[in-house]
C-alpha cells in the first residue's frame, strides 16, 4: 500500500511512520513548509517527504496523487493565540480539502482513517462515565468543535464520494518521555491556571462557575517543591480519572483502523486498557522517581474515561502499555 500521513512530523504521525515503513509500506508523508520537526523523518530516507499546509489545495492535490490510503493526523491542537477562523480552517476545511485531493487524484482510495479525539465528547464535562463512541458529541469548544466538523466532512464526503474510512478519537495522548512531567505539582498547577482563560480553554465547563482553583491548590501544597507527586480528588475524597494513551498504542490502534475490513465505516475510541485514577498516577511518578507524593482535594470531581470494548471486539485492539509502565520507563537510565 501507499500511504500518505499527514502531521506525519508530530508525535503520531512519526510514529506511525515508523510503523509503516517496518510494515513494508510505501509511505508519503506530509509536513508543514518549514517544519522544523521534518528531521524526525531523517532515519527512514526512503519515504517521500512533501510539504503542504492545510490551508493550499494545490499542495495538497499534489500530495495526494497516487496514495491509496491516507492517515490524517495533521491538525490545530490548541487554541492559545491561534485566531478562530485557521482553527476551524485546519481542522475542518484542512479535513475537507484533504478528502478532494483524494477524489480529484481520480485513484479509488482503499481507506481514509481520520484521527479524532476524546474532546468531541466535551471532556470538560462527560456526559457519561465511560463515554463510548455513541456517547453524545457537542464539545462547545473550540478544539473539539473543529475535529467533529472534520468527522461529518468525513462521513458526508466517504458517502458522497465511495471512500472507505474509519475514525479514531484518541485519549489524552503521551509518549514515555513526556511521562516524567506528569501528575506533579507544577504539572497541575498549570493545568488549574486554565481556569483564568475562561471560555478559550477546551475544559472550560470544568472551570465554569467554581472558584479560584489555583488559590485552592496552592493552600494545599503549601511549600512543597514542584517535582512532588500530586493527584486531585473531589470533594468526598474519590480520585478523579483520565483515560491517556501511550503513543505506541495509537500507532497500534491506527494500523488496525488502517488495515483490517471491518474497521469500515465506523468511530473506535482508543485508550489504554483501564483509567489512570490521580491516586494510581501519582503514586506511579511517587515510584518511579523517588518523590513525595500528595492528594488534593478539589471542590468538583472529573472522570474523563473512554470505553475501547469496540476496538477490541472489531479490531482486535489490545493497548500493551498503562500509565506506571509508562512511568517506570521514563525513568529507567539511558545508556
Amino acid at each position: 500500500m501507499r500511504v500518505l500521513v499527514t502531521g506525519a512530523a508530530g508525535r503520531v504521525g512519526a510514529n506511525m511512520v515508523r510503523r509503516l515503513v517496518t510494515a513494508g509500506a510505501d509511505v508519503k508523508a506530509m509536513v508543514l513548509p518549514g517544519d522544523p520537526l521534518r528531521s524526525k523523518l531523517d532515519p527512514f530516507p526512503d519515504i517521500e517527504v512533501v510539504e503542504a499546509d492545510l490551508g493550499d489545495q494545490p499542495a495538497i492535490d499534489a500530495a495526494c496523487k497516487n496514495v491509496t490510503h491516507v492517515v490524517h493526523l495533521a491538525a490545530q491542537l490548541i487554541r492559545g493565540d491561534t485566531p478562530v477562523d485557521r482553527f476551524y480552517d485546519v481542522n475542518a476545511f484542512g479535513t475537507l480539502r484533504l478528502l478532494e485531493g483524494v477524489v480529484k487524484a481520480g485513484v479509488p482510495i482503499d481507506r481514509f482513517v481520520l484521527a479524532s479525539s476524546d474532546g468531541t465528547y466535551r471532556p470538560g464535562a462527560p456526559p457519561a462515565v465511560p463515554l463510548t463512541e455513541d456517547s453524545p458529541q457537542e464539545p462547545a469548544d473550540y478544539y473539539g468543535t473543529g475535529k467533529l466538523l472534520g468527522e461529518y466532512i468525513l462521513r458526508n464526503h466517504a458517502a458522497q464520494y465511495d471512500i472507505p474510512f474509519a475514525i479514531t478519537r484518541f485519549a489524552t495522548v503521551v509518549s514515555p518521555e513526556e511521562v516524567g512531567d506528569m501528575f506533579r505539582l507544577d504539572f497541575w498547577r498549570r493545568v488549574l491556571s486554565w481556569q483564568a482563560l475562561g471560555k478559550d480553554c477546551h475544559i472550560w465547563h470544568l472551570f465554569d462557575g467554581q472558584p479560584d482553583l489555583v488559590k485552592i491548590f496552592d493552600a494545599q501544597t503549601g511549600d512543597a517543591p514542584g517535582d512532588t507527586a500530586v493527584g486531585l480528588t473531589g470533594p468526598d475524597g474519590t480520585p478523579w480519572t483520565l483515560s491517556i494513551l501511550d503513543v505506541r498504542d495509537a500507532v497500534d490502534g491506527l494500523y488496525l483502523a488502517l488495515t483490517e475490513p471491518e474497521a469500515v465505516g465506523h468511530a473506535f475510541n482508543l485508550a489504554a486498557a483501564r483509567p489512570t485514577s490521580h491516586d494510581d498516577g501519582a503514586a506511579a511518578i511517587a515510584d518511579a522517581y523517588g518523590v513525595p507524593k500528595l492528594m488534593v482535594e478539589m471542590p468538583m470531581a472529573h472522570h474523563l474515561e473512554l470505553d475501547i470494548r469496540r476496538a477490541r471486539t472489531m479490531l482486535g485492539f489490545e493497548p500493551r502499555f498503562d500509565f506506571r509502565s509508562m512511568a517506570a520507563t521514563a525513568a529507567r537510565p539511558r545508556l
